[in-house]
C-alpha cells in the first residue's frame, strides 16, 4: 500500500463528505456508511481540523465539512496531514532514503525512481473529488 490505514480511512470519509457537502456531516454517520471504526474516524477528523482541511461545528446539529474546496485537496495533502512519517522516497532495497545511497545505488533504483515519479504525480494531482467522482459546478469546461 502506497499510505497508511489512517490515510486510506480519512480518503473514504472525505469522498463521502464531498458527496454530502451540502450539510453538516456527523463521524458517526461517516463511520456507519463506510465502515470505518467510530473512535479512529474521530481522531482522522480532529487531526484533519486542526490541519485545517475540515472545520468542525459542536452541539446536537453539529457536524463536520470542508475548511478547503474537496476539489482542492489531493490525495497528498491528506497524506502530509495524517501521514508525518510518509516514507515514499525510501530506497525500495536498503534502509534508509534513497539519497542516503547516492554513490551506489541499488539494482533497481533507476526502475524505483521512475515508479515513485508517476506515484506522486497520481497523490499531487488527484483530489478529494475525483475520488467522489464529484464535479466541480464552478468550473470552467476545458476547450
Amino acid at each position: 500500500m502506497i499510505y497508511s490505514e489512517s490515510v486510506k480511512y480519512a480518503l473514504l470519509a472525505l469522498a463521502y463528505m464531498a458527496l454530502n457537502r451540502d450539510r453538516l456531516v456527523k463521524s458517526e454517520e461517516v463511520s456507519q456508511v463506510q465502515n470505518i471504526p467510530r473512535p479512529f474516524l474521530s481522531k482522522i477528523f480532529h487531526k484533519l481540523v486542526r490541519e485545517r482541511i475540515l472545520k468542525s461545528y459542536k452541539g446536537p446539529t453539529g457536524g463536520f465539512t470542508f475548511a478547503i474546496p474537496p476539489e482542492e485537496i489531493t490525495i497528498l495533502d491528506v497524506i502530509k496531514a495524517l501521514d508525518e512519517d510518509y516514507k515514499l522516497d525510501y530506497c525500495a532495497l536498503r534502509p534508509g532514503r534513497c539519497e542516503e545511497w547516492q554513490t551506489s545505488p541499488c539494482n533497481v533504483h533507476d526502475k524505483w525512481v521512475a515508479l515513485r515519479e508517476h506515484v506522486l504525480e497520481y497523490l499531487t494531482t488527484t483530489t478529494i473529488a475525483e475520488l467522489a467522482g464529484v464535479e466541480d459546478k464552478h468550473r470552467k469546461p476545458v476547450k
